[in-house]
């Protein structure tokens, strides 16, 4: 017998703050940006800590202006802000992640404003890298044909989820480039320091993505597998790829759908005439080949439409299989919850916290700059591709069968062995002491 461990995340928000006037809040803003920048004029390099510093001011700025409007949420007949888990533990990642890299600093005798300075213009490259990498993977759920308000507003809406970590990567890394020119500090020496807090920082964050229900894996039979409520990302993709049906689909390279699975237990299963191989011509009157768009998006958008039918339909989907004709198929009603799946960010957020400790561990031992940032990307791009395999949330791309994190891993890999090598072969001395930090 199948055994779940139920466990429901929270995507909506976990509480409400009341809300000031918008203006209010930009002016005390304001004015804590002038003690700040005051604070900033007694040091010697005051332009340079000025420009570190003013890409967080224009992006807080923005984000009273634009985004905290969108966000309102209305409960009882009052306005307020809404506080979501995800956003909560991504702040737990940012200040875990950035503390961890002060204190290690420190250690190494390194001043932590450095840290702190690199950590604002990382934090903001990296989020808008990871959210834009989103964006453009899922343009889609986003895209508001005619109304441009409405497509921004979808895409600011980063407290909701919708990141991806390899854009994050991407983000920060190039921030983090022209920061160590700027500030003449050896890359690779500053890489190794910081590379236990970005692990750290992905423990935290794949929490947040539990809560809100993104990153999902695929069925599992497990006992530790999970459900999720409805409108939760894991439930709309189960009511548009068939498995409330149990049904699962794939197609071949003739361009046909097939049946790949039927699982047990399910309304499909008890339908004799439907059987794993068979040939899906049309559902609900509607044929998959022949179409302007690829078989599978219109397989995907016919079986969210049985869902979204008038009461007397709802539910009822009549497939004409080849060489059968028309097989129907009938559920009487949604689910309560998702069916279950692979906790796929809990397994990632331990991976996460693992690889932290390896190289803390590993740190002391390191010979030349470089390794251990070489060591964290390439054990992380493993461990993220095999990851991939038990998650469904994103489609294979461009035939190459693997998914978009899939070639990003391979490719991060294949740059991880190479620094790994040119470290190596450099034969420079650390640019700090070889210590436990």
């Amino acid at each position: 017998m199948q055994r779940t461990l139920l466990l429901i995340p929270v995507p909506e928000q976990l509480f409400g703050l009341p809300v000031v006037g918008w203006g209010w809040l930009l002016i005390v803003w304001g004015i804590i940006v002038a003690i700040w920048i005051g604070l900033l004029s007694r040091k010697p390099k005051f332009q340079q800590e000025l420009l570190g510093h003013l890409p967080l001011f224009v992006v807080v700025s923005a984000a009273i202006v634009y985004v905290l409007p969108m966000l309102r949420v209305e409960e009882a007949g009052q306005w307020g802000f809404p506080v979501r888990g995800y956003g909560v533990l991504l702040v737990a990642a940012i200040v875990s992640a950035v503390g961890l890299a002060a204190y290690r600093a420190q250690r190494m005798g390194l001043n932590p404003e450095v840290i702190y300075s690199l950590a604002m213009v990382i934090i903001v490259c990296g989020v808008i890298g990871a959210r834009v990498f989103f964006v453009i993977q899922y343009w889609d759920n986003f895209y508001r044909p005619g109304d441009w308000r409405a497509t921004l507003g979808e895409i600011f809406k980063v407290t909701e989820g919708g990141i991806v970590v390899y854009g994050s990567l991407i983000g920060a890394a190039v921030s983090f480039a022209v920061f160590c020119y700027r500030k003449q500090i050896p890359p690779l020496a500053l890489a190794d320091l910081i590379a236990p807090s970005l692990m750290i920082g992905m423990f935290f964050g794949r929490l947040g993505c539990f809560m809100n229900g993104c990153c999902y894996g695929g069925l599992c039979t497990l006992p530790t597998a999970v459900q999720f409520p409805p409108d939760s990302p894991p439930f709309q993709r189960h009511m548009e790829n068939g498995s409330f049906y149990g049904l699962l689909f794939a197609q071949d390279d003739e361009g046909d759908v097939r049946i790949a699975n039927i699982l047990p237990d399910s309304a499909a299963s008890k339908n004799d005439k439907i059987e794993i191989g068979d040939t899906v011509l049309s559902i609900n009157g509607y044929a998959l080949k022949g179409q302007p768009v690829p078989p599978m998006e219109v397989l995907r958008s016919r079986l969210m439409a049985t869902w979204m039918t008038k009461e007397a339909s709802r539910g009822l989907l009549e497939m004409k299989l080849k060489d059968k004709g028309s097989v129907p198929l009938h559920v009487d009603e949604l689910p309560a919850r998702s069916l279950p799946v692979h906790p796929t960010q809990i397994y990632s957020s331990i991976n996460g916290l693992i690889l932290c400790l390896l190289v803390l561990a590993y740190y002391p031992f390191r010979k030349v700059d470089g390794e251990v940032i070489a060591l964290t990307l390439g054990l992380y791009s493993v461990a993220r591709f095999l990851l991939e395999v038990i998650r469904t949330d994103e489609y294979a791309i461009g035939g190459t069968g693997l998914t978009i994190s899939q070639n990003v891993s391979v490719v991060i890999f294949l740059l991880s062995v190479t620094l790994f090598v040119y470290a190596r072969l450099r034969k420079e001395p650390l640019a700090w002491p070889r210590v436990s930090a």
